[in-house]
């Protein structure tokens, strides 16, 4: 995976539900990664990280748990949906008024 790739140039889950793909966009403009490789980092707080800006604090040790790499897109993505599954679109309340029009 190139580090400059997006969430809109990824070829490995073409069928992302589309809120995914709105929260991506409003979390992290759809990148996981910076210009430089590193993973993207919230602004707020360094600890989302990411196109979903999963946060570590609450997430990393599950997300391991379940086989998701959250710093890689894929893993990401993965451990993202399951949250999805698991709790509806609150674990991005705090960014709804973005990808809620």
């Amino acid at each position: 995976m190139l580090y400059n790739e997006t969430l809109a140039e990824s070829s490995s889950n073409p069928l992302l539900p589309p809120i995914i793909s709105k929260i991506a966009q409003c979390e992290s403009s759809g990148k996981q990664f910076n210009p430089d490789g590193s993973v993207l980092r919230g602004k707020v707080n360094p600890h989302d990280v990411g196109v979903l800006q999963i946060n570590e604090t609450y997430h990393l040790k599950r997300s391991k748990e379940l086989g998701f790499d959250i710093y890689t897109l894929e893993g990401n993505l993965g451990y993202g949906l399951t949250l999805l599954k698991e709790n509806g679109t609150q674990p991005w309340k705090a960014s709804e008024h973005c990808w809620s029009k």
